[in-house]
């Protein structure tokens, strides 16, 4: 299933760091909704039109909440690089141990339209979770900002 923004996401109460948190029925949801919150982060809300498809895939991770971060910073990468936001997101392939794959929607960043976006630095391991709870599946990060 392909997820586009804006997805729903909590904002993380955290000093001098922006953190997200989000919940889906599928762990792809649920990493797509984390995705999806990085790029809301960094449009500042401003909208984000597609314009091309890439396909990602990130190496093998024996956790969850690594496959995360690995595509988060992937794509906090091609940000800095090549000035670039998904802006649609649909996962492939996700399973601990195993190499992730996703399509990623992106669009162009645009200075004017996303001047209320953050400038994040990175992607942080701390507090990094991505668990099943009660049927349901939920994953937080912390962005150095």
């Amino acid at each position: 299933m392909r997820y586009v923004l804006p997805q729903p996401f909590r904002d993380l109460d955290h000093t001098a760091d922006a953190g997200v948190e989000v919940e889906g029925a599928s762990a792809g949801e649920t990493l797509a909704r984390l995705v999806l919150a990085q790029s809301a982060l960094l449009a500042g809300g401003g909208r984000v039109t597609v314009e091309r498809d890439e396909r990602i895939a990130v190496p093998a991770h024996p956790a969850l909440h690594a496959t995360a971060i690995a595509i988060l910073r992937e794509l906090l990468y091609r940000f800095s690089t090549e000035k670039v936001i998904a802006g649609a997101c649909e996962v492939g392939a996700l399973q601990p141990g195993l190499p992730a794959e996703m399509t990623i929607g992106f669009g162009r960043y645009d200075p004017e339209l996303h001047a209320e976006g953050l400038e994040l630095k990175a992607v942080t391991w701390h507090a990094a979770r991505f668990e099943e709870v009660d049927g349901r599946w939920r994953a937080r990060v912390i962005f150095d900002i």
